[in-house]
């Protein structure tokens, strides 16, 4: 009987306990609300102290407090530019540590932050925006356009990307600014058996184009501000030495903060290639000719990165395999007298059909002399070393217009190109996927002239960057 009675009461009590849980015919199907998820700047932030300037000091459409920025995973809105889908890359770091690396001098507030904080890189359309660092939920101080910004959140959501779209295309276009374009290209010139270097600044509005400005050795931009390269000769008999410096620190910042890097002297240097944080080099030491991949902060080591440190594994993988290939193809020649790679440091950039490829070199003796021989590296370099390299033109469409082109750049914003032939540089506009009919203009380059650097601006730090070039010597060419 009480077997029964609780039987009776388990057959009761089940209506109740379904009551708890879902049926699974009840989900099938349903439409759940999308997760929001909240972007690490998300809201809007209004300008309440101006803390000074990265570099030199120049009018700027970002300083103004009556225009608040505003982020979203949408939109990102900087002064009175709007970028579409942003990417943000956060990272945690001593507040002091980063302020030296900017070669900022903590004064003032700055000098307030002690304190472990995360810094929020902005993306758009391959462009670096700027950096962001969060002092805490309320309070972010801005690093862009060489201006650094004190920020306080005013509204925890950004506004809606359409009405913000609508409001800066009917306000001068400022949405995005597609039709503008600016490419820095640093040129390697022969001269007298040694190389000299200068850099070109190329730019355009709606394919109009800008006056040609240039100047004598490498200007490339960096996230602490403009920075220049330079081939030094002659330190002493046969000697020659890489520089490298923040064209914009003052004499008394200088003072506190190291803002020039110097590599050791040897008997020459050859650049191939310049990015934002990395050189490569064809150092002559003794007669050997070995590539090098150097940090820009850090030109004095005597030995170059390595290919696992900065390709990884799958890069290393991929040097070995190469120069294996090429190991053997030595040793059917009959050749044995060859340089060990214990490093595996001895690799560079070389500019091919439009891209970058990673290179790497073998050292050996023949006829008791030292020759070299190169190889590919099947591997594409990384964002760190190469921030942008498309090409979106094919090189058949390139070659139906400038039938001897050798090289090709194309803006982000797919408006302009840059060809190169032996001779020449041709600067036409894009419609669709051609080069447009007529070029924009063309400068003489001298035979064996290569390309080392080409860096992109798009919107409003293409004004940004020419001003910054023409303050630091640049001229017409």
């Amino acid at each position: 009987m009480l077997n029964k009675c609780r039987i009776l009461l388990a057959l009761l009590l089940l209506p109740l306990l379904g009551g708890c849980a879902n049926p699974a015919w009840t989900t099938a199907g349903k439409i759940l609300p999308p997760v929001y998820e909240v972007c690490p700047l998300e809201g809007k932030w209004s300008v309440i102290d101006d803390l000074g300037s990265e570099g030199y000091s120049s009018a700027t459409n970002l300083c103004s407090e009556a225009e608040p920025f505003q982020f979203s995973r949408e939109m990102a809105l900087l002064g009175s530019n709007v970028w579409d889908q942003p990417t943000y890359k956060t990272k945690k770091v001593n507040a002091r540590d980063y302020l030296m690396t900017r070669y900022i001098v903590p004064e003032g507030y700055l000098a307030s932050i002690n304190q472990t904080v995360d810094i929020v890189t902005v993306f758009a359309d391959a462009n670096y925006l700027g950096e962001f660092m969060k002092i805490d939920d309320a309070t972010v101080i801005s690093f862009v356009q060489n201006k650094v910004l004190l920020l306080h959140k005013v509204a925890e959501r950004a506004d809606d990307p359409s009405a913000v779209a609508n409001l800066y295309v009917a306000n001068d276009n400022h949405y995005n600014n597609t039709a503008t374009s600016g490419i820095f290209i640093g040129l390697k010139i022969p001269s007298n058996n040694e190389y000299i270097y200068k850099t070109v600044w190329i730019a355009a509005d709606d394919k109009i184009l800008r006056p040609v400005l240039s100047r004598k050795d490498i200007f490339f931009p960096r996230r602490s501000g403009f920075w220049e390269l330079q081939v030094k000769s002659g330190i002493s008999q046969g000697e020659a030495e890489l520089w490298a410096q923040n064209v914009a620190i003052k004499d008394a910042l200088e003072e506190k903060v190291s803002a020039k890097t110097a590599s050791l002297s040897t008997q020459s240097i050859v650049v191939d290639y310049i990015g934002n944080d990395y050189v490569t080099i064809a150092r002559n030491n003794g007669g050997t000719d070995k590539l090098q991949v150097l940090p820009v902060d850090q030109l004095s080591s005597p030995i170059g990165i390595k290919v696992a440190d900065l390709l990884g594994d799958t890069g290393s993988t991929a040097y070995r395999s190469a120069r294996q290939q090429a190991l053997q193809t030595l040793h059917s020649q009959g050749i044995t007298l060859i340089e060990e790679d214990v490093g595996e440091d001895n690799f560079g950039l070389t500019r091919r059909n439009g891209h970058w490829h990673l290179q790497g070199r073998i050292n050996y003796q023949q006829n008791d002399t030292t020759e070299t021989m190169e190889f590919n590296i099947n591997c594409i370099p990384p964002a760190s070393l190469v921030f942008y390299d498309t090409l979106y033109l094919s090189w058949q469409s390139i070659r139906d217009r400038v039938p001897n082109a050798v090289d090709a750049f194309t803006s982000p914003n797919k408006d302009i190109a840059v060809i190169k032939t032996t001779g020449k540089l041709y600067f036409f506009g894009i419609s669709g996927e051609q080069l447009d009919s007529v070029p924009l203009g063309e400068i003489d380059l001298k035979e064996g002239t290569s390309v080392v650097m080409a860096e992109w601006a798009t919107g409003f730090y293409v004004d940004d960057w020419e001003k910054t070039f023409t303050n630091n010597g640049a001229c017409m060419v």
